[in-house]
């Protein structure tokens, strides 16, 4: 049983090892860490093959023996060889290091190879010593790096290697000394220490302890899952072939089918239990970016942006950057905490937009990293690399962020969003980081929209302003036109007194003109206002008793009104001024028998605006039974000088929808032809 366990132990840290190096491998195979990992990992995987075939057979051939020890020669090697590569360390101390030892490993596999192992004991021991030695030197590699360091979060992490590291090769030899017995701890742990470096390389940085411990439970707890499925479908029928592979086949496709929902479930579960407040944040900005989703405008965004990060305990500093309409540069739109750099010029932070337009996400401690890194590699001052480099680091700390992530927009950079936890030493977690880079992708989206919803509200604006110039111009020229030909037609040689019917044209068209002047100017005038507490109803009276006191149309007006409505701050005799607007609209177009129905009410929670919190509106409608307005009008009664009535300056409903804005209501229009027209006009409560 001793023997089984050994072998299956071995084939299951080939199996990882194997994927582990190809992984690594696929992803850049120029990069020479990457390359001395997977030799490291292809060396180890040789080894747990050759041991678990010797193992196996009960002892092998001699050429498969002498295979086993000359692949274990090259382990250390290896070692020392990545390790070297990994703390950047090209001292001259290390590289005497290597070169001793591979003049040992040479003689030794000249000794193994002239079968003097066979003859004496003393050769192998010679091998599990220089094994033993060479493994523990990998580890000074570390600990001369752990020395000179400044940053205290490095050394804690690096102290974190050492020590993994150490105990995984601490098993694996006790597990071939003489007389201790075979088991399977070193190979388990030794796979273990491999996949926290893979975890290392690809995230250029140390991981701490609770998140590669967070990762290893994951991992295995998924493995877990996966092999009871796997399981329950093949033990069927397991000693009939056909069937067999049948259900093998089957159970391939449902953890195939069950791979994404599940590992996305046991994460989050595990990341839950082990790391409550990491969690609570991804799950915040997740929370976040669909509550982005909704929003339009970019003023908003920033602010709703910045109060969740606020609020959810994981952020100090904040701030938001956004591209000028220039595209010069970057100016500050709002921020928390201290007051960072307020501008970032393209052409003078050059070095820090090409990094961030390369990377997308920016984290301070990489950088930081990455600079030990070239003065150890003899890149210093002088050389361009560093001085960019440090004009990087510079411009994160003038932005207080310890990451800092891209808003890419079409390759460019469409702004920035900057954050930093003062609060712990540790950088953001890898899934922290991904969740900012897809609050970052959502806020692009949102900037995107909130551009186009610009463009076309300009583009409105425009067309507006047109038809509005036009109706103008047509509303100016006919009292023109009038008053010149009554002018011609007065004879001022003449000794009769002028014709009374030309001078009253005259004058009712010059207040024609006058008329639509003010009211033009009314339009376009800036609102002042001086809100007040109102009654909505006492004004909806007053309005009513100016009406029936013109007794001037033949419908009728019902009132139905809310007695129990609150008061609203606003301008009575403006509001008076739309409410007669209208119920003389609604007037003008009944019969003797028409009715219109004024109608107040308290309505329901509404959003004034996305993103800002909700209001509840007095509602006061203006119902009639006459004809409707057809929907070829209906779109454009809002709009300057656009009217069907053959008098009508068509400025009436516009300045009513003006005021109610600015007092930050609204009006909404219904109506369907022979059946009637509804103006519901929407005012917020205090």
């Amino acid at each position: 049983m001793e023997h089984w366990i050994r072998i299956q132990s071995a084939l299951l840290a080939a199996i990882i090892s194997s994927a582990l190096a190809v992984n690594i491998l696929l992803r850049n195979r120029r990069n020479k860490l990457y390359v001395r990992y997977s030799l490291f990992n292809f060396n180890l995987v040789a080894w747990y093959l050759s041991d678990a075939i010797i193992v196996y057979t009960g002892g092998g051939p001699d050429l498969l023996e002498k295979f086993r020890l000359l692949v274990a020669l090259g382990i250390p090697l290896n070692a020392l060889r990545f390790f070297r590569a990994f703390v950047a360390d090209k001292s001259r101390l290390t590289l005497r290091i290597f070169e001793f030892f591979a003049v040992v490993s040479v003689g030794l596999g000249t000794l193994i190879l002239l079968d003097v192992h066979k003859d004496t004991t003393v050769v192998l021991n010679l091998v599990y010593a220089y094994i033993c030695i060479a493994l523990y030197c990998a580890l000074y590699f570390v600990y001369r790096r752990y020395q000179r360091i400044e940053s205290k979060v490095e050394q804690t992490r690096l102290k974190y290697l050492m020590v993994s590291g150490a105990i995984a090769f601490t098993f694996a030899l006790i597990d071939y000394l003489p007389g201790i017995g075979y088991f399977f701890f070193g190979n388990i742990l030794t796979v273990i220490f491999l996949y926290f470096l893979f975890q290392v390389i690809l995230k250029f940085r140390v991981l701490d302890l609770y998140e590669f411990l967070g990762r290893s439970l994951v991992m295995a707890a998924f493995a877990v899952v996966l092999a009871f499925i796997f399981s329950a479908l093949v033990i069927w029928w397991r000693k009939e072939l056909d069937l067999f592979l049948f259900n093998t086949l089957v159970a391939s496709i449902v953890v195939f089918i069950l791979y994404e929902p599940l590992k996305h479930f046991v994460e989050d579960k595990m990341n839950h239990l082990l790391f409550r407040e990491r969690f609570a944040f991804t799950k915040h900005l997740e929370a976040l970016r669909a509550q982005m989703a909704g929003i339009i405008h970019v003023d908003v965004l920033v602010d709703v942006v910045l109060k969740q990060l606020e609020v959810s305990r994981r952020v100090t500093h904040a701030s938001i950057y956004l591209m000028e309409n220039q595209g010069a540069g970057y100016q500050l739109n709002g921020h928390i905490g201290p007051m960072p750099i307020r501008r970032l010029d393209r052409v003078t932070h050059h070095p820090f937009f090409k990094r961030l337009r390369e990377q997308s996400v920016l984290v301070s401690e990489n950088l930081d990293r990455e600079r030990r890194q070239l003065e150890e590699y003899g890149l210093l001052v002088g050389s361009g690399v560093v001085e960019e480099l440090d004009e990087v680091i510079r411009i994160l700390q003038q932005m207080h962020a310890g990451v800092c992530v891209a808003f890419m927009a079409g390759g460019q950079i469409a702004g920035l969003l900057a954050v930093r936890d003062e609060r712990i030493r540790e950088a953001y977690s890898s899934d922290e980081l991904r969740s900012l880079a897809s609050l970052a992708a959502q806020a692009t989206l949102t900037i995107e929209n909130s551009r186009l919803f610009e463009a076309v509200r300009e583009r409105d604006r425009l067309a507006a302003l047109g038809e509005m110039s036009a109706g103008l111009a047509h509303e100016i020229r006919n009292p023109l036109g009038a008053i010149k030909g009554a002018a011609e037609l007065i004879d001022t040689t003449s000794e009769d007194p002028p014709d009374p019917e030309m001078l009253r044209i005259i004058v009712d068209e010059a207040n024609r003109l006058n008329t639509v002047v003010s009211q033009f100017l009314d339009y376009a005038r800036p609102s002042k206002s001086n809100p007040t507490a109102t009654a909505i109803n006492r004004v909806v009276e007053q309005t009513v008793d100016v009406i029936r006191a013109e007794n001037k149309y033949s419908g009728q007006i019902v009132l139905d009104l809310d007695d129990t409505l609150p008061e609203i701050s606003s301008e009575p005799e403006q509001l008076k001024q739309v409410f007669l607007n209208l119920a003389v609209n609604a007037l003008q177009v009944l019969d003797a028998d028409g009715i219109v129905t004024i109608r107040s009410m308290l309505t329901d929670a509404r959003s004034n605006r996305m993103g800002e919190r909700t209001r509840n509106f007095v509602s006061v409608s203006f119902s009639d039974d006459g004809p409707g307005i057809p929907e070829e009008v209906l779109g454009n009664i809002f709009i300057p000088f656009y009217t069907t009535k053959q008098k009508g300056t068509g400025l009436g409903l516009a300045i009513s929808l003006r005021i109610i804005k600015n007092l930050g209501g609204n009006i909404e229009v219904t109506s369907r032809v022979g059946q009637g027209t509804t103006f519901n006009v929407l005012l917020p409560v205090n």
